[in-house]
Formats: structure tokens, C-alpha cells, sequence
């Protein structure tokens, strides 16, 4: 049987218009890679064998009738926090084992099947997706694929790790303060957090519903444009090639506000590299200082987290992860008064982010400052975990993607953002697959997780 786990979506599509392999043939490809490899990722937390097996028949059948539909036979998976019908949605906490099976799927869980998508099972998440690695949570860990000893990023860490690993074509997961970008940088892959309230939340786990985003993590921006053309149906979006592209250059966040290291910098700077080379006009920017849009969203993430998991975090502590419970139970001390400025705060960088964004097509910058760091490595979590840029995109609610830009000496994925103007998802996604074609990273990503893992 073709190795079609390292297929993306419309190489798969291709495939089974073309007959050289079915839909129903792939899942038994796909869920036999989940066997061998998840012991080693701990990407997925259950697998949905005989549901998932009914909708690739039903697939099978539609494309040789000729009425397939536009993920029609493609797998792929929800971080556990997206409720799925008929199983429990456990949020990666032990205060959820025994919460009630929902009565129906999430609305964007719904688009993708409605669309031929296969529902194959639940990632992992890091507990309340509260972000920080959880050790003491219902699993353990998700693994970086591209180094099993590292973490995969959170807290969309199984969706990041199965991705990464050619598990899935695609995932979702959800994003309050970077948690789809931070593993998406970690494990080398495309993640999308959309513009704020594109997609509807409805069958979501909430954290802090003013930053709280849902969106697509896979392989290619080519894929994820396919995906979010599903789960937010919208106008076609003007292409601009990458020569034709004004673009500002975010640098204080990482060079002056914190400092990134070296090799990290250096890997971003030659991706501004390539986008110079190839005729785009590059301009440096200044925004507020990172430390405050990280403050307004740390404010804001606390204090709606502690209101959503009250009862939780007081009557079930003993259930919590420590550092789950240490993050949220500040928000106890967060006045109204404190959290009110903070909302009027985050309107103000919104507008001024605006004002910034008037002058350019898209702005760029890191999305982590390091790189992957060992799992369950307590002292590298609370040194590392905070240093990022992706915080200021939750704040102001703008569209932003991370994507690879290249690897470390050690063989470690280093991703950047790209930011754009309000519902350009689609098209910073485009610019995102354009980028990745000019760098070869489908051939790279392939040959350093096939020699790794299989």
C-alpha cells in the first residue's frame, strides 16, 4: 500500500479522483501509522475506528459516483477541548472524566464532516488549555516529532505533534494566547489563528472568550486555505505574489523588548531574506512594547479563566496541574475595576495595530523566541514558555499564521508569523504556501520526520 500519510489534502483528493488509492484504503494506512507511532508522540487520546471507518466508505462510494465533496475523504483530528457527539470532551483535565457525553458536534467539527471530512479521533491538550506544558494532567505529554525528547509546543500539543509527524493532513485547535502557533512553530508546520470571532465557537471549550480562537493547523498554507475555505465560507480573496507584497518587519519584539537567541534570530532574518530577494519591500515597524501587549493579555486570559473554571479550580485543586492552577487562580485577585482597563486597553492596541497595518500588506515577526525545550523540564518551561510574540495577535483579534522559516543546527523547526489586516485569513495563508514553496520545505519536513520516525 502507497505511503499516503505523507500526502497532503489535495495530493490525497488528487489520488482518489484518480482512483490509485481509495479513501477507505488511506484511513487503514492512516490509523495504522496511529498504531505505531502514537506510543512514541502521544499525539491522540482516543481514536473513533468504526465511526471513521463508516465515513470512508461513505467517501468511497461518492467519488465513484462522481459527487465527492470538498474534503471528501480526509482525516483528521480535534485537540480535546472541541466537542465531538457521543464522546466526553475532557479538556486534558481530570476534573472532566466523569462530565457528561456530548449531545452533538462542535459547529466547525460539523462544517468539515458536512464536507467529507473523517473524523478520526481526540488530541491531546494541555489541561484547560491554559497554555503552560502539563505534567500531571490525564496523559502524558505530546512529543516533538522532529526530537521525541522535546516538547511539542501547547496547547494544541497533540495537534501540532500529529501533523508534524504525518499522523494527519490536518488538525484542529484553539488559540487564547498562541496555543495553535506555539506548537505549530515546535513541530514545523502551518497553524491559522484566525481574525477574531470568524469562526464560530459554538461546541468550544471556552478559556477567556474576548482572545478565544479556533482554527486550522496543517502541513502546507495551500491546505489550510482549503480547510478554512470549510469552516468559514467567504469571497474569493485577490492574490498578491510575494514580489508585489509592502511588508513591516516587527523586529523590536524580539531584538530589544526580549531577545531571541541567536540562532532563532539569525533563521528569521533570512526569511525577511527571501522575501527582499524575491522583489517584496521590506520596512521596519515600531508597536508598543511586547511586555504590554503580553500584561493586557495575561490580565485578560487570568481573569476570564478563573471566572470560566471557578468552581474547579476552588472545589477540585487537588485534581489540577500545578502549574494549570497557578496561572488561573490569579485571576481571583484581579479586580473589575483592573480587568476593565485592560478591556479598553486591548481596544486601543486593536485600533493602533490597525493604523500600522493601513501602511502594509502584511507585518512579520517571530513566533517563539527559543527553541523546543525538553519535556517535563520544569525550570525550561518557566524560562522559555513566555518568551514569544504571539500574545499581540490574541489582543488585537487580527489574523495570524505561523509558518516554518527554517532549522536549527540541531535539527529543530523555527517558525515566524504572518499578520494581516481583519478577514485575511485566506490570503496570508496563500502568501504562507507561496513562502514555504520559495524555502522547499515539503521535501525538508518530509525527509527529516521520515528518517526520525519511520
Amino acid at each position: 500500500m502507497d505511503n499516503t500519510n505523507f500526502y497532503s489534502i489535495y495530493d490525497l483528493i488528487k489520488a482518489y479522483r484518480l482512483r490509485k488509492i481509495s479513501p477507505v484504503e488511506h484511513l487503514q494506512n492512516t490509523l495504522q501509522i496511529i498504531e505505531k507511532l502514537n506510543p512514541k508522540l502521544n499525539a491522540f487520546i482516543s481514536i473513533s475506528e468504526q465511526t471513521s471507518i463508516k465515513q470512508a466508505k461513505l467517501s468511497e462510494k461518492r467519488f465513484l459516483s462522481k459527487t465527492e465533496r470538498k474534503l471528501e475523504g480526509i482525516p483528521f483530528g480535534v485537540k480535546d477541548v472541541i466537542d465531538i457527539k457521543y464522546e466526553r470532551t475532557l479538556n486534558g483535565s481530570k476534573s472532566f472524566i466523569n462530565s457528561k457525553i456530548k449531545k452533538k458536534d462542535a459547529v466547525i467539527v460539523k462544517n468539515l464532516i458536512d464536507e467529507g471530512a473523517i473524523y478520526i479521533g481526540k488530541l491531546h491538550t494541555h489541561e484547560l488549555a491554559i497554555g503552560a506544558p502539563t505534567l500531571n494532567g490525564i496523559n502524558k505529554p505530546s512529543s516533538n516529532p522532529w526530537d521525541l525528547t522535546k516538547t511539542a509546543g501547547g496547547s494544541s500539543s497533540g495537534s501540532g505533534s500529529a501533523v508534524g509527524g504525518f499522523l494527519l493532513p490536518f488538525a484542529l485547535g484553539t488559540d487564547s494566547g498562541g496555543s495553535i502557533r506555539n506548537p505549530s512553530s515546535m513541530c514545523g508546520i502551518v497553524g491559522l489563528k484566525p481574525s477574531y470571532n470568524a469562526l464560530l465557537m459554538d461546541g468550544v471549550q471556552p478559556l477567556a472568550r474576548t482572545i478565544d480562537h479556533v482554527g486550522p493547523m496543517a502541513r502546507s498554507g495551500k491546505d489550510i486555505s482549503l480547510v478554512y475555505s470549510v469552516l468559514r465560507r467567504q469571497h474569493k480573496v485577490d492574490r498578491k505574489p510575494i514580489e508585489k507584497l509592502k511588508i513591516g518587519v516587527i523586529e523590536h519584539f524580539y531584538n530589544n523588548d526580549l531577545i531571541a537567541s541567536d540562532e532563532v534570530g539569525m533563521l528569521f532574518q533570512k526569511a525577511v531574506r527571501v522575501f527582499e530577494k524575491n522583489g517584496a519591500v521590506i520596512s521596519r515597524v515600531s508597536l508598543d512594547k511586547l511586555q504590554t501587549y503580553q500584561k493586557i493579555n495575561g490580565m485578560i486570559m487570568a481573569r476570564e479563566g478563573y471566572l470560566q473554571f471557578k468552581k474547579i479550580i476552588e472545589d477540585n485543586e487537588d485534581k489540577i496541574d500545578e502549574l494549570t492552577f497557578n496561572r488561573l487562580i490569579t485571576g481571583k485577585f484581579i479586580t473589575n475595576e483592573a480587568y476593565q482597563i485592560s478591556i479598553h486597553r486591548k481596544k486601543e492596541l486593536s485600533f493602533k495595530m490597525d493604523s500600522v497595518l493601513n501602511n502594509f500588506d502584511i507585518l512579520i515577526t517571530l513566533t517563539n523566541f527559543d527553541l523546543p525545550f525538553e519535556i517535563g523540564n520544569i525550570k525550561d518551561i518557566k524560562k522559555y514558555y513566555m518568551r514569544n510574540a504571539r500574545s499581540p495577535f490574541n489582543v488585537t483579534g487580527h489574523p495570524c499564521i505561523s509558518i516554518p522559516c527554517g532549522l536549527s543546527t540541531s535539527g529543530l523547526p523555527v517558525g515566524f508569523q504572518i499578520v494581516g489586516h481583519y478577514n485575511s485569513d485566506n490570503y496570508i495563508a496563500k502568501i504562507a504556501d507561496e513562502f514555504l514553496s520559495k524555502i522547499n520545505w515539503k521535501n525538508i519536513s518530509y525527509e527529516r520526520i521520515y528518517e526520525n520516525l519511520y
